[in-house]
């Protein structure tokens, strides 16, 4: 939909093998026209976009591959930027461009529904091999401009690496947690107390074919990040397992010391998230913070609340 909040001398052309995508696709007036066959939706085509999972991304460009007029460029939209690239360059011919590409959406501050500014002020990861032609490489970033993005070029294995931990690990713990507690003999009893942190905890990214495909492809970034976060459990444990000592209530307990300033890190984090400005570390404190969200969305329901509470915290080292 992004694509067409202005006019352009552009067609857009959509595919999708589900008849239900192609008519949300449709109904969002987010393409000019579909097509049901893949070759004619792709036929004289100047660029091609590919929303799909990286186990489905070989096949497709196995298809395309003799048919791709010279000079095309081919974007990948995908959460593993690497095996994209390494697919390409097996299938893809010389005279043709590929781009590999991620959009980063939150979903802080509002809702991750389709509309035209979904995308607006977004990082938009690119990355592509050495032997790109810098031409290409700048109409995928004009196209990332014009849907209101902001361009992140970025080294395809650094990305993979950070979202190995960022967006696959969350998604992977939420099913071990989901199969851990959903398993147990006192599930049927649990399942009734589950509220929304639960529910946000386990939620999936996608279907168990899409989960797959990216645990699969990011495997070595995601196993060790597996490890970093089993050290860490095992270091949260032990803060969890050190006895209140009464004739020690001056000190303040670890456990305590290390929650005040991951709070503080995640607040930190969300604030940049929402004025989706990584350029300068966020300065708003924690209460400036909270008020921020709350005058957008509450207007003056709720009043300004002091930052006694965050002078006090501490940052771990």
């Amino acid at each position: 939909a992004g694509l067409r909040r202005e006019e352009g001398n552009f067609e857009v052309v959509g595919h999708d093998k589900e008849p239900d995508a192609v008519a949300a696709a449709k109904r969002q007036n987010a393409v000019d026209r579909t097509e049901w066959n893949l070759y004619r939706a792709c036929d004289k085509a100047e660029m091609i976009i590919l929303a799909i999972p990286l186990a489905e991304l070989e096949a497709i460009l196995k298809l395309l591959a003799a048919d791709l007029r010279p000079g095309t460029l081919v974007m990948a939209v995908n959460k593993v930027m690497q095996p994209a690239l390494d697919v390409a360059a097996k299938h893809i011919p010389d005279d043709v461009h590929f781009v590999a590409a991620h959009p980063i959406l939150t979903g802080v501050g509002g809702t991750l529904t389709v509309r035209p500014d979904l995308f607006t002020g977004a990082p938009f990861c690119l990355a592509s091999s050495v032997e790109t032609d810098p031409s290409a490489i700048q109409l995928a970033s004009d196209l990332v401009e014009r849907i209101g993005a902001k361009p992140l070029f970025i080294d395809a294995q650094e990305h993979d690496g950070i979202i190995a931990g960022v967006e696959l690990l969350p998604q992977f713990f939420g099913m071990t947690l989901m199969q851990t507690l959903g398993g147990g003999a006192g599930w049927t009893e649990a399942r009734k107390l589950a509220g929304r942190q639960f529910a946000q905890s386990t939620e999936p990214a996608g279907s168990a074919d899409r989960l797959f495909s990216d645990f699969v492809a990011n495997k070595r970034n995601l196993l060790l990040r597996i490890d970093q976060l089993q050290e860490a459990l095992s270091n949260w444990r032990g803060l969890l397992e050190e006895e209140i000592v009464p004739e020690l209530q001056e000190e303040e307990h670890p456990l305590l010391t290390a929650l005040k300033a991951t709070i503080k890190q995640r607040e930190a984090w969300e604030a940049g998230a929402f004025l989706k400005n990584w350029e300068e570390a966020p300065r708003t404190d924690a209460a400036e913070t909270r008020n921020m969200f709350q005058q957008m969305f509450f207007g003056n329901l709720f009043q300004r609340r002091g930052s006694a509470e965050e002078k006090n915290d501490k940052v771990a080292r």
